[in-house]
């Protein structure tokens, strides 16, 4: 079972996108006491183009999105996206009137970033299907497998492909590969979480992952001992 202990805030508040995300979106409510909604339910352009330029999201920040969108709507910045299912889905904010506004719970945590960090973290990696966007299956295993390995293996680093190979036998690349649905299901998330880093390559082959100081100060994780103890679904 993976469990998440509280990190120091400073921690949170520079390495992790998702909650810094919560965090922004629960200021702006502080501040003008909702976030208004298009017709479809969708958080307003208002709301979306300032919040890009706040919460500081690697790949997602605002001189990244300008360069292919002349507005933002909230469909085109897909961590916002993910916090909206979410504090929908675990009631951290409500519909009211044509607009958006937090809930008691929700108003709680938008105090209190590591209060944030571990209710964010936890339902972000665990509650949603991360493989949806690539049309595929998620990769065999589970969260509790991922999380052990890449704490044992990761060392200097970790690619998507070495983590295929040591779970499938296929450390091959391409749309679609075990390398590829690994690093849109788990690895991404994860950076997301702010958990990982990645240096940034061209191609799989050459993104290296690494941990972030949350990674040891969040994470509870029963130590994999020995290479005969490492779980592999190789054919």
């Amino acid at each position: 079972m993976i469990e998440f202990q509280a990190p120091p805030i400073e921690l949170v508040t520079s390495h992790s996108p998702m909650t810094r995300a919560y965090m922004v979106a629960a200021t702006y409510i502080f501040k003008h006491g909702e976030i208004g909604l298009t017709k479809s339910g969708a958080w307003n352009r208002r709301f979306i183009e300032w919040a890009v330029t706040h919460i500081d999201f690697p790949g997602w920040t605002g001189e990244e999105l300008y360069r292919v969108n002349k507005v933002l709507n909230e469909y085109d910045v897909a961590p916002l996206e993910y916090l909206h299912a979410l504090m929908d889905g675990l009631k951290w904010g409500r519909k009211y009137q044509g607009t958006y506004r937090l809930t008691k719970t929700g108003k709680g945590l938008g105090q209190s970033p590591d209060a944030a960090f571990l209710a964010v973290i936890p339902a972000f990696l665990f509650r949603f299907d991360h493989a949806e966007s690539m049309q595929t299956k998620a990769p065999l295993g589970n969260w509790d497998i991922f999380l052990n390995i890449i704490n044992h293996e990761i060392g200097d680093g970790i690619t998507a492909a070495r983590l295929a190979g040591i779970l499938y036998g296929d450390d091959s690349l391409g749309w679609n590969s075990p390398a590829s649905v690994l690093s849109a299901a788990v690895f991404r998330p994860l950076c997301w979480a702010g958990l990982l880093q990645s240096e940034e390559g061209h191609g799989l082959s050459k993104r290296v992952y690494h941990k972030t100081p949350l990674w040891d100060a969040a994470l509870q994780l029963d130590p994999i001992q020995g290479a005969d103890n490492v779980v592999s679904f190789r054919r």
